[in-house]
């Protein structure tokens, strides 16, 4: 959905043409497929550009450094390329490049973020300087997300430096250059010369600061110090909405809140009783949560990690309810009538209000007789052991994938290194989807899909939030998405 802040320019604290943005964390890369979290996506798509990108409206598909694409038949994909780009070291942005980039995306070893997304690609060839094929393993229906994720980057120097250093000072075609980087202080980024597009108009210098805390990232934007700030507590943005001087950017997030019930066999613990996992859906009142922390600005799951508008979403399934009893006799049941203590690990600084979140989950549990190790984790370590299948047996997350039921779900496939549940059945039911090319068909293997994983309850079923941005009221054409991605694209700044 689109969200846009029409205002003009930039707060006075710093100079009229500095745009200062405070988010959660540092990045920990700059390049962009070398992550899927949006905080590092956000400072390294200002440099390094797609083939196609996605508008924050979700629905426009817009040519980036492609011009457009054709399918020629189901499993081949002819991309015509954008005719006098560079990267800003001079390397020329043509069909070697997009060669080079493709080949290093498709490597897991390289690019295990997007090993799903990727999947199905299975070659490419030249056709020209500024044409590419592609060659595809299987029909894939979301192939403009897919084609929307391939980061072009310079053979050159990508091959001089490598992919570590690449992601620590890289070279594009964006907008920006990268200038400076003063780790967990500030990331400055200066405007590109020869940039082939529209730049951002009145931007002479782009500063990203990572500010875990959500009441100094609401704080700092009030004060002048930030220019826009992101994944706002709904208490500043309610603050926000209220002050004159700034504009509040809601977004209906695609990110699905949950808890992470691990039933893989490298983590033993009473997890692995599909009647506990479900006791523990049944003694979360997700209501109370909405009302109380979000003040209503949340949308429970119904038990399923698809969204009421997306394709596969499954009308008939009907909430886990809240019922502290009915969990404490289906752990009783488990052979656990006193309950159990488990560990349960949440990030501070990640999400907004993460920590009160989930200590509300935490004293719920406790009222049913699960006493939880609360271990709190900071942003970068978090996702350190969100991608090495650490946050077991239980943890608190949000995820958000581009807005296709395959990148939703597939994140519970056996194979991906965000799923600590494998199950056949489901596995078969996600790979059956992602190549159903008929509408209908496809729409009746998620809801399958979603029947299963309701039933084995992989998760605690929480909630879909909104997203809360706050910006001056001198930036212009601010959008921002619902998987928390922004762009610096038609974006101004005046005194």
């Amino acid at each position: 959905m689109l969200a846009t802040v029409l205002g003009a320019g930039l707060l006075g604290s710093a100079s009229a043409s500095t745009l200062v943005v405070a988010q959660n964390f540092d990045p920990q890369t700059l390049w962009p497929n070398g992550t899927t979290a949006s905080d590092n996506l956000n400072a390294g798509s200002a440099i390094v550009e797609a083939l196609f990108w996605v508008n924050p409206d979700g629905e426009v598909f817009s040519p980036l450094l492609a011009t457009g694409y054709e399918l020629e038949n189901d499993t081949t994909v002819l991309v015509r390329l954008r005719e006098g780009v560079r990267f800003s070291n001079g390397e020329p942005m043509n069909a070697d490049a997009v060669i080079h980039s493709f080949n290093v995306f498709v490597d897991t070893a390289q690019t295990p973020a997007y090993a799903r997304v990727s999947d199905p690609f299975q070659s490419i060839e030249r056709v020209d300087d500024l044409t590419v094929r592609i060659t595809l393993k299987y029909p894939y229906p979301p192939i403009e997300l897919a084609l929307s994720q391939l980061y072009i980057t310079p053979p050159g120097y990508w091959n001089e430096v490598g992919l570590q250093a690449y992601g620590l000072h890289p070279i594009g075609t964006g907008p920006f250059v990268f200038d400076s980087w003063s780790r967990d202080d500030q990331l400055v980024m200066l405007p590109n010369p020869d940039y082939w597009g529209e730049a951002p108009d009145g931007v002479t210098r782009l500063v990203w600061r990572p500010v875990p805390d959500d009441i100094a990232r609401s704080a700092g934007l009030t004060t002048g110090e930030y220019d826009i700030a992101t994944s706002l507590p709904v208490t500043a943005a309610l603050e926000i909405d209220a002050n004159p001087d700034l504009s509040l950017v809601a977004v209906p997030s695609y990110r699905i809140y949950q808890i992470i019930l691990s039933s893989l066999e490298a983590h033993p613990s009473p997890l692995h009783d599909v009647r506990v996992r479900q006791a523990l859906n049944h003694a979360i009142d997700k209501d109370a949560i909405i009302e109380n922390l979000l003040f209503g600005y949340g949308v429970p799951l119904r038990g399923q990690v698809l969204r009421e508008p997306q394709l596969g979403f499954n009308p008939d399934l009907e909430d886990y309810a809240y019922d502290p009893a009915l969990a404490r006799q289906m752990l009783a049941e488990a052979g656990y009538p006193n309950g159990f203590t488990i560990d349960f690990k949440f990030p501070s600084g990640r999400y907004a209000q993460d920590r009160e979140i989930s200590e509300a989950v935490a004293g719920m549990l406790a009222e049913v007789g699960v006493q939880v190790n609360m271990i709190v984790l900071e942003p970068g370590e978090f996702l350190r052991q969100l991608r090495a299948s650490e946050l077991w047996p239980m943890a608190y997350v949000g995820l958000a994938p581009q807005d296709d039921p395959d990148l939703q779900v597939s994140q519970y496939h056996s194979t991906w290194r965000y799923s600590y549940i494998h199950n056949a059945e489901l596995d078969r039911l996600i790979d059956a989807g992602r190549q159903e090319m008929n509408i209908e068909a496809r729409a009746a293997i998620y809801r399958d899909a979603m029947t299963l994983m309701h039933e084995q309850a992989p998760i605690i079923f929480l909630f879909g939030g909104v997203d809360f941005y706050g910006v001056s009221n001198r930036v212009s054409n601010y959008t921002a998405r619902g998987d928390g991605r922004f762009f610096f694209y038609g974006v101004s700044v005046t005194e």
